[in-house]
């Protein structure tokens, strides 16, 4: 009540929380989109895993988290606590504020918690990543969700009874405030480095890699979003010794604010690199749609060779195909069934498709016998439509 007898705030009665009460909420939103988005692509290529369902339980503790901070809201939460004492029923009104401000942070501990636990998962699954990596990213999850518990659990027993934390009408048994403030930091910081850990551990595996130094790149910033979270976290973990003001309603505006900013961010980055199915298929359908209807003929990569001097005896006939750049140490063949050989010594020819059974890779060694009967290009040769026009000998490309 000592603020009562101090003079009011210069920039009078302001509600800052119509803001925040956007925010939130299309926080929220993107967060929805987000999460079916992750799980459509995860069921289009049937890879759907526990990184995904944890997603899925941060989501709703972010509701969780929004509920409570939108009702704490529209009772004056983001107003000078000066003029909220002053309106009518002003005591009643802070008491209902503060509680609802305590309801919200173990949702917000625990959102931002489930979501790096999710972020951890995906590395497990997406990743073949070595002994120490993989005990390294289930030390991150199994340390997160500890701290973060703990936390929670601390925020309610710092007063004997827990109602004290709120109610300043009783009588109760407190820490002092620093205590929690302080492990309240703690939390905050060992998420942000967590977010670092997890977005710089794939660039140990990426950056060594045999591919271009663009594509290392673009993976590294696509595992690596986990970076903007981190951000996020440090400027909250800030802004948490302001829960101690005494004009608290309105000092914990920062606060509130990057809480949700770091809750969305870490839903937001840690689903990125889950929708990369989606962007495969949009660029598949892009090409398909923009492949010309001619093309000019590809340089020739393969030199067909006969093993069997006819294709119209009535046993397995093979032809071979050697790679002309030697960076094949196992030549593709294509084996011919015995019944479709049959079909084209007895002239029931018809489309390749009947003559052709399957293709598979065999080892082959060069022979004086292996004579080179022609040149083919990158596709596997086909039997010419019709194929009963082939004579003993003869094999038309």
């Amino acid at each position: 009540m000592d603020i009562l007898l101090m003079p009011p705030p210069p920039d009078g009665d302001q509600d800052r929380g119509h803001t925040i009460f956007g925010l939130y909420w299309t926080f929220f939103g993107l967060s929805i989109i987000i999460t079916v988005l992750r799980f459509y692509a995860h069921v289009s290529i049937r890879a759907v895993g526990w990184d995904d369902w944890l997603m899925l339980v941060a989501v709703l503790l972010l509701l969780g988290f929004i509920i409570p901070g939108t009702l704490m809201i529209l009772n004056g939460g983001c107003r000078h606590l000066y003029f909220l004492l002053s309106s009518p029923g002003g005591i009643e009104q802070v008491i209902t504020v503060t509680k609802l401000f305590y309801i919200c942070q173990p949702f917000a501990i625990m959102c931002i918690a489930t979501g790096r636990m999710s972020v951890g998962a995906l590395l497990l699954k997406i990743l073949g990543i070595s002994y120490w990596r993989k005990r390294f990213v289930w030390f991150t999850i199994v340390s997160t969700f500890l701290v973060s518990m703990l936390n929670s659990i601390l925020l309610f027993v710092a007063c004997t009874p827990a109602e004290g934390l709120w109610n300043i009408l009783i009588t109760a048994n407190c820490w002092d405030p620093t205590i929690m403030t302080n492990v309240t930091i703690f939390t905050s910081s060992w998420n942000v480095l967590i977010d670092v850990c997890l977005a710089l551990l794939p660039v140990t595996l990426f950056w060594n890699l045999n591919m271009s130094l663009k594509k290392r790149i673009a993976l590294c910033f696509l595992m690596g979003g986990g970076l903007l979270a981190a951000i996020s976290g440090a400027i909250k973990t800030s802004k948490l010794p302001e829960a101690n003001a005494v004009d608290v309603t309105w000092g914990t505006y920062d606060l509130l604010l990057w809480n949700g900013a770091e809750t969305f961010l870490v839903i937001l980055c840690g689903s990125i690199p889950a929708l990369k199915p989606i962007y495969d298929m949009c660029v598949r359908r892009h090409r398909a749609s923009s492949r010309p209807l001619f093309s000019l003929p590809r340089k020739p990569t393969y030199i067909q060779k006969k093993i069997f001097p006819s294709l119209s005896t009535g046993d397995d006939s093979y032809i071979q195909l050697e790679p002309i750049q030697k960076n094949s140490a196992r030549p593709t063949v294509l084996e011919v069934a015995p019944q479709a050989n049959a079909d084209v010594s007895q002239g029931r020819g018809g489309a390749h498709t009947a003559a052709l059974s399957r293709f598979h890779r065999v080892p082959w060694e060069r022979t004086a016998s292996n004579e080179s009967i022609g040149v083919h290009g990158t596709e596997p040769p086909r039997l010419p439509s019709p194929v009963a026009n082939l004579s003993r000998g003869d094999v038309m490309v």
